[in-house]
């Protein structure tokens, strides 16, 4: 990272990731002062992030974040709120147009690391995945993690599509450990000039308390000093922030996060 990038702006980075990330393949993002919209294109989920709208504009705002998602295939759209958010009472107006609340999965810690994670541990392999194949069992591990309903899972001729279309990005990748070897966890990252966005970190039931996710945490750090932007963002829930500060992440925002589904979803 150049000494240009500054606190402020991995601050900025750890809220709004998809603003300070370039557009990788099989990704839409749309960019407008207001807000910014980001999309996997025939995927389940989309977002909005750094949300800077006036009462008038919420109304607007809505239906451009359901017609984002209607033309990229998303039927749920997170919406995340932080304290930097306008208006104060963002989350009450968009709750009265149909938005809600997920237990579990609404306060969110956003989370950077500036400094060095502890090493993996030994006998246990990160790499991206290289194969359909590896991708295919990567994401039935995440699936299985985070208790995604069988009927939203995406089947082995979609996940191939999805290796071809992204096996040479050099901005989104999907990061698999290996334990005993079998692929025990997986974690995507996010590359950016400010530094590395992660997400999915997950582990298999039968490989916890081994240090699979400690490893992926390590693996992007690694990847992210390798390209001189030595930063990594996270947004930490209930499960992953106590692993996530006990490897040394500190909070620099918080979000409520709420969900518009589409009718049908």
């Amino acid at each position: 990272m150049s000494s240009a990038t500054g606190r402020t702006e991995l601050q900025e980075f750890v809220e709004a990731p998809a603003a300070f990330t370039p557009q990788g393949p099989g990704v839409a993002l749309v960019f407008t002062p207001r807000y910014t919209l980001r999309a996997d294109v025939a995927g389940r989920w989309a977002s909005v992030q750094r949300i800077r709208l006036r009462p008038d504009e919420i109304a607007d705002a809505v239906e451009a974040a359901r017609s984002f998602m209607r033309v990229t295939g998303a039927s749920v759209g997170a919406w995340w709120i932080s304290e930097h958010s306008t208006p104060p009472d963002l989350e009450s107006r968009l709750l009265t147009r149909g938005l809600r609340v997920v237990e579990g999965n609404y306060l969110i810690d956003g989370l950077l690391l500036v400094t060095a994670p502890p090493p993996a541990p030994a006998g246990i392999e990160v790499r991206p995945v290289a194969t359909a194949e590896e991708l295919a069992a990567a994401v039935e591990v995440q699936d299985d993690a985070f208790g995604t309903p069988l009927e939203l899972r995406f089947d082995r001729a979609a996940l191939h599509d999805e290796f071809e279309r992204t096996r040479y990005s050099d901005v989104d990748v999907l990061y698999a450990a290996w334990v005993d070897g079998r692929i025990a966890g997986a974690g995507r990252a996010s590359f950016s000039p400010r530094g590395v966005h992660m997400s999915g970190g997950s582990t298999a039931a039968w490989a916890r308390g081994r240090g699979a996710y400690r490893a992926l945490v390590r693996a992007r750090w690694d990847s992210a000093v390798e390209r001189g932007t030595p930063a990594l963002a996270v947004s930490g829930g209930a499960m992953s922030a106590p692993i996530l500060y006990r490897l040394g992440f500190e909070k620099v925002c918080a979000f409520r996060r709420i969900e518009d589904v589409l009718d049908g979803a």
